[in-house]
């Protein structure tokens, strides 16, 4: 399944353009957060990288 929607890192607004925001001309970038599987063998690699950006408290 394609998400379709898209979301500008400048501003936050949703579009549904590909290339760049209409608005003030930012990034876009796919909203949705990955499928989460518990069979995921690569789940100990991005906890580790959340854990060292901060995003997960220690």
């Amino acid at each position: 399944m394609q998400w379709l929607l898209r979301k500008c890192r400048r501003c936050g607004r949703y579009t549904l353009r590909r290339d760049a925001c209409p608005v003030c001309g930012g990034p876009v970038a796919v909203p949705h957060p990955p499928r989460f599987s518990p069979d995921n063998r690569f789940i100990k690699y991005r906890y580790e990288l959340q854990k060292k950006l901060g995003l997960i408290p220690p």
